[in-house]
């Protein structure tokens, strides 16, 4: 385990029922559903108790963060939102952050750090919690087709509460965001997807793309780089811009999940330039590989390869799980992409 990297809590992130570290042929695993189900129980009666993350810090003083309950036509979700202090009384922007297995959104938020960012630049950030009740390892459900679809399941909650998010506090044009970890990352491109008119941009940490998988057994096999072809969401002039974040010593979800999704977003859309940065890092930071593919001066899509990371969140802080605070800071890497179509941050 690189150093640096708090130990998680389950060995899975990505997936609610799938174990790691079992045999596998090669394609799909070849498990009935009811040897998985038992291997899970067995793996999750292993597994230490989950530790309490501390309170992520929000300043300046003035700023709140808080506990709701959003309630949707296709359901409801407890969320933490934090509201930043401006001058004007109005955020600058609306970041969704999806959560990964087995966290919730105040572990999420104080791994992340993402508050701070976010008093800096006055956006609101709005953390949805999974209900277990959902998911038994609290995942957001990215691999089910009743989750895959506009007008209902998860991306419809998700969506709704966006939406409701940006008309109440007024967010303005351009400056509505959503990112996620692992099976949280796979979530934001769901909903990215199927709901593309609502955000201006996606960040997917070591995630993987929209249609990836269509079952459990599939997203075993596309979390270990054999998934389906991606998909394209519903025809539309919108399309989110993109920013990937991934280890290359990720064994979780493995790498070519993001070289895939980077690749779909080529073919989509018309490139004027693709380029390739490598940046040696801070001396205590990982190096990183760069590619972005710009169009009339924007970068669309950006994809950070970050050398000798696991499957955690990069520049991450230790009062939360699956976090990697060697750096590069992934969370403020998303930021700068996100509000860069504005000009400089």
């Amino acid at each position: 385990m690189p150093p640096g990297i708090v130990a998680p809590r389950h060995t899975q992130l990505a997936t609610a029922r799938v174990p790691r570290g079992e045999p596998q042929s090669s394609g799909r695993p070849t498990y009935p559903l009811g040897k998985v189900v038992e291997m899970l129980k067995a793996r999750r009666a292993r597994s230490p108790a989950p530790h309490a993350p501390a309170a992520p810090r929000t300043s300046p003083a003035d700023a709140r963060f808080i506990s709701r309950t959003f309630q949707g036509r296709a359901g409801s979700r407890d969320y933490r939102l934090y509201v930043p202090a401006t001058t004007s009384g109005v955020p600058n922007g609306l970041v969704v952050m999806l959560h990964g297995c087995n966290q919730d959104p105040d572990d999420f938020a104080a791994g992340t750090d993402m508050n701070r960012l976010a008093a800096a630049h006055g956006l609101l950030v709005a953390y949805p919690g999974q209900s277990r009740r959902a998911n038994m390892s609290g995942c957001w459900n990215w691999f089910d087709p009743n989750h895959q679809r506009r007008g209902g399941g998860e991306p419809a909650i998700l969506a709704d509460l966006t939406t409701a998010l940006r008309d109440e506090f007024g967010i303005p044009s351009g400056r509505v965001f959503v990112a996620g970890l692992s099976a949280g990352g796979a979530m934001a491109a769901v909903v990215a997807a199927t709901y593309p008119e609502i955000y201006d941009a996606i960040g997917i940490h070591s995630g993987l793309g929209y249609g990836a998988a269509s079952d459990v057994m599939s997203a075993f096999s596309a979390m270990n780089g054999s998934g389906g072809p991606l998909r394209a969401g519903p025809a539309t002039d919108a399309q989110p811009r993109l920013i990937i974040v991934h280890g290359t010593a990720d064994t979780t979800v493995v790498p070519s999940n993001a070289a895939s999704i980077f690749d779909a977003m080529e073919d989509l859309l018309p490139v004027g330039r693709r380029s390739v940065e490598r940046i040696a890092g801070s001396p205590n930071g990982r190096p990183e590989t760069v590619h972005r593919l710009e169009r009339d001066g924007v970068v669309v899509a950006e994809m950070r390869i970050v050398e000798g990371m696991g499957h955690a969140w990069a520049g991450g802080s230790e009062a939360g799980s699956y976090t990697d605070p060697v750096g590069p800071d992934a969370s403020a890497a998303m930021i700068r992409f996100f509000l860069a179509a504005d000009g400089p941050t």
